[in-house]
């Protein structure tokens, strides 16, 4: 009875490791998108901010030096960088702790309701 429930619990424990990995491979795949996402869009927004500034009389240095050129990449970077943070750092604002606890208190107050 006993080596039963030791294995129930290690089945338990795999298949919770098996969950926490691929919430990992998850984040960082979500990751990687939203990082060539960025880079993508970026390059486009600013090629057609240097072009319109070229055309408009500026020199391609110029319009490269224009400041309006990296605003979108210093905004999104900055939430880039947060996610990155996130996703490879053990200092996370919405880890996996936090997911636990938010989960376990949205199950308490759906039974709370159930319940009442």
């Amino acid at each position: 009875m006993n080596n039963e429930k030791d294995t129930a619990m290690h089945r338990a424990s795999k298949k919770e490791a098996y969950l926490e990995a691929q919430r990992k491979v998850e984040s960082l795949r979500s990751f990687y998108k939203h990082l060539a996402i960025y880079i993508t869009i970026n390059l486009l927004v600013s090629g057609r901010i240097i072009w319109e500034s070229m055309e408009d009389g500026l020199s391609f240095k110029q319009a490269l030096s224009e400041g309006n050129t990296y605003t979108l990449w210093i905004i999104w970077g900055f939430f880039l960088l947060i996610q990155a943070i996130n996703v490879f750092s053990s200092v996370s604002i919405f880890g996996s702790r936090w997911e636990r606890r938010k989960i376990k208190q949205y199950m308490e107050e759906e039974t709370r309701m159930q319940n009442s």
